[in-house]
This record gives structure tokens, sequence and C-alpha cells, in this order.
């Protein structure tokens, strides 16, 4: 039999935290379904508690405070509880929940049947065994001091607890010693009886629960790591790979800039998520002169392994072009002979790289088949579409560098924002495989036109992920915004 529902989501973490990452998995569902059942239990007692004693008691009051706490916790059990934080979380519960439901008990009112019992006592056992009822402002407080029974039947409802969710044996111990503790120091506190009839078989079978759940525990280990073993063994290439892979996606990340960068008056903000372990998209931004910055984005046709090693070689060849020329005609001519040369696949790239003057406030644009980058106007915030392009890089021998029909000039002034984008934005789907579209995209841009870069970017992408709701991202999506400050 399986212990889990796919043994393959555990695989990439080592055996110890594998474990435990399955008992955490296991205990957040468990404690919703614990959560629940205190809070019927907590409803239904304190009806009977009004029921019976038609009257505010200290009982109540506590039954009242701990189902809100209750409550709250329930409604912030997604959004706070995960498996970080659910073994600690748990743990905490369970000592409240003993603390309560015993204090509960203790200030619980005496019903009719105990009170005439108590009544034939003597005087000398009356003050020992029941303290007057108190009345202050409507509440009436009754200690039932004699119950001491009341104290250990929690002990043994807080050990069954114990078994019910999924701890380690180091932790078992901590919860033993804590509940057991607890379980004392309040018996010694309100001074109750103690009578072996009453706390000896509450604190076996306590105890008892207890030495229940090592070999529980153990067994549910021993079943998890053979099943881990023999999966692992059995797709120990395929993990080789990913981890591969996910070194890959580490070094290529690693590759792209600074998120956030300020060159002179430049300010830049930039994104870039891949859809799969190594992506097909890259962007940069480079520091030509004083007075001079160049701007860099591509995306490879597809996104994999082959994509990211095309990428690779994209990222150097521009660092080296760029040291002997900066005309964005030029440099888009000279990294299309790249492509052409070094690779057999009729793979295509498409780019933009663009040279920004500051001291002339142009820009100085070349687009190799990408899609169209959009211009905010600081003064008017009126947005312009620069739809002039050549072809993608790769497709043809030469994209035509001599004539200058493609290189598109600009101005470029004070508070003037350029976006630049890659397909994985417009073509973002939802659930029912409807693209976000350039649509969206200016409605947005046309809507927060006067935010900043970085604002701006962090939106957009917001925007974005909303729109696709849980559907999966199915291709790597970056953003780059350019603001003229």
């Amino acid at each position: 039999m399986n212990l889990f529902d796919s043994i393959d989501q555990y695989l990439n973490y080592p055996r110890e935290q594998a474990y435990n990452l399955f008992l955490d998995k296991k205990n957040l569902k468990i404690f919703k379904v614990v959560l629940n059942i205190f809070i019927l239990i907590t409803v239904i007692s304190s009806a009977v508690n009004i029921g019976t004693n038609q009257t505010l008691n200290f009982a109540i009051i506590l039954s009242l405070i701990n189902l809100i706490l209750l409550v709250s916790f329930r409604v912030i059990y997604k959004r706070y509880f995960n498996t970080g934080n659910i073994r600690r979380s748990i743990f905490i519960f369970l000592i409240f929940q003993l603390i309560m439901s015993i204090s509960i008990n203790i200030f619980y009112p005496k019903d009719k049947e105990e009170i005439k019992e108590s009544n034939t006592k003597s005087k000398k056992e009356q003050v020992i065994h029941q303290k007057d009822s108190l009345k202050s402002d409507g509440i009436t407080i009754n200690m039932n001091i004699d119950n001491d029974k009341s104290v250990f039947e929690y002990f043994f409802m807080f050990s069954i607890m114990v078994l019910v969710f999924r701890f380690s044996k180091q932790e078992i111990i901590q919860l033993f010693v804590t509940g057991l503790s607890v379980s004392l120091i309040i018996m010694f506190s309100i001074k109750a009886e103690f009578t072996p009839d009453n706390v000896i078989p509450n604190l076996i079978l306590g105890i008892l629960m207890f030495v229940i759940s090592f070999p529980t525990e153990r067994k549910r280990q021993k079943k998890f790591y053979e099943q881990y073993d023999f999966h692992y063994n059995r797709n120990y290439e395929n993990l080789r790979m990913k981890k591969e892979l996910d070194y890959a996606r580490e070094i290529q990340l690693s590759m792209l800039p600074e998120n956030e960068a300020t060159i002179g008056d430049i300010e830049i903000a930039a994104v870039s998520l891949p859809a799969s372990e190594v992506g097909g998209d890259y962007f940069d931004y480079f520091k030509i002169s004083e007075n001079e910055i160049g701007i860099f984005i591509c995306d490879v046709s597809g996104h994999g392994v082959a994509s990211g090693l095309l990428l690779s070689g994209l990222r150097s060849c521009m660092h080296l072009i760029l040291e002997d020329n900066t005309k964005p005609g030029i440099v888009i001519e000279k990294l299309n002979r790249m492509i052409r040369k070094t690779q057999n696949r009729k793979m295509f790239v498409t780019a933009i790289f663009a040279i920004i003057d500051v001291e002339k406030n142009k820009c100085y644009l070349y687009n190799a088949g990408h899609l169209p980058p959009y211009k905010i106007s600081g003064e008017s915030k009126e947005i312009f579409k620069i739809r002039k392009h050549g072809i993608a890089l790769g497709a043809m021998k030469t994209v035509e560098s001599a004539g200058q029909d493609n290189e598109v000039v600009f101005d470029f002034n004070k508070s003037d924002k350029i976006i630049f984008y890659t397909d994985g934005v417009n073509e973002a789907m939802d659930n029912k495989l409807t693209e976000y579209g350039l649509d969206n995209l200016e409605l947005y841009l046309n809507n927060n036109a006067d935010k900043k870069a970085s604002d701006l970017l962090n939106g957009l992408v917001g925007d974005v992920k909303k729109f696709c709701g849980n559907i999966s991202q199915r291709d790597d999506l970056t953003l780059l915004i350019i603001q003229r400050n």
C-alpha cells in the first residue's frame, strides 16, 4: 500500500528532508479536519452549558474565547499555515487546547446532584472540595476542584491527538513531557485531591497512547524510506538530468543583470520568468559611454536546453561585438551572422537592440522581428507603438544592415518610458485558452502611464498572473522597462 499520492514529489529532496516534508503535508490536511471537529465540539458544549445552567458563567466565557480562536485559525488556515510552520503550530495548538479544556471543566458549574451530594459532607470537606459560587456582575464563577479526573482525562485525550498527527520520535517525547507537566502543574495549583481510581487509569491510558505512537512512527518512517529508495534508484537517471537542468537554469539566470538599476538618469526595471528549467528569453543593458546606454532583449524560438545554449552564445557574442561597434543595425547584422554560422537547426531569434543617447535626447532602435515596444510620453502620458521592424535573426543570411530603413530614431525626453516585452506576456492564457493579448497590455499601460518603471513592471506582471489564474505558465515571460528621470 502506498503511503502517499505520488512519491515523485519528494525525490528532489534528501531522504530525511523528504520524510519531514511528507509529515508536514499530512499534518496540514489532518489539522484542517481537527480544527473543524474542535469548532463543532466547542459549539455543542457551549450550547449545553447555556441550556443547562441558563446563566453566564466563567466556563462559558472560556468556551467562547476558545471558539473565537478556533474559528480565527480556520479562517486564516490557507493564508498562514504551511509546511514550514505546521508542526510547531500543532504543538502550540494541542498544549493550548489541553489547558483550555481542563480550565473549562474546572470552572463548569456543578449540577444539582453534585450540590446535594456535597451538602451531605462535613463542613471541613466542603471547604476542601468546593469553593462557594461567586457572582460578579451576573457572572457565576464556580471552581470544582474535587474532580481530579478532569485533569487526567484530558491528558488522555491529548495523547490520542498526538497519535492522530504525524510527529517525529523526538517531538512525541517533547509533547508527552509537556502535556504531563501541564496536567500535573494544574492539578497541584488547584489543590485537587489525588484519588488513584480516577487518576491512574487515565494516566496509564495516556502513557499507552504515547507508547503506541513510537512503533507507529517507526513503521511509517520505514515504509516511507523503502518506497523513497525504490523510486529514487529506479528514477536515478531522470533525477540526475533534472538536477543538471536546474543547475543550468541557475547559471542562465545568473547571466542576467540586476532586475533594477540606475545608470545616470536612466532607471531600469526588468524581470525574466522561464516557463521551463532553461528558458529562451534574455535581456541585458550596457553603459556604452557617459551619454549612451545600450538595451538588448531577445526571444529564441521555443524554450529548453537548445534555446538556453543558443542564448549563452548570443550573450557572449553581444559583449564582444559592443567592444568594436555600437550601431544598432551593425550589431544586429553581426548577431545574425553568428546564429547562421554556429547552428544547423532552423532556430530563429527575435531581438531588439537600442541605444539611448541622453545628451541628444534620442533613442536609436533596431527591431529584428520582435514584438513592437511601446513608448510612454512623460509629458502627455500618450502611448506610442513603435511598429517598424526587420526580419528575425537566423531567418536569412543578411538583415539588410547596409540600409537604415529598419532602424528607428525617436525622441526620448525626461520622464519618458520604453516598454520591451516577449510573447510570454501577450500570449499568456487563462483556463478558457483566451490570450492576454496586446489590447489588455495597452489598456494596462494607459491606466498606469504615470507609474514609475519598477511599479509599472510589478503591476503588469501581477495583471498577467491575475488574468491567467491558476493556469501554469506556457512560455517564458520577460519584461524590460526603461525610464528617463
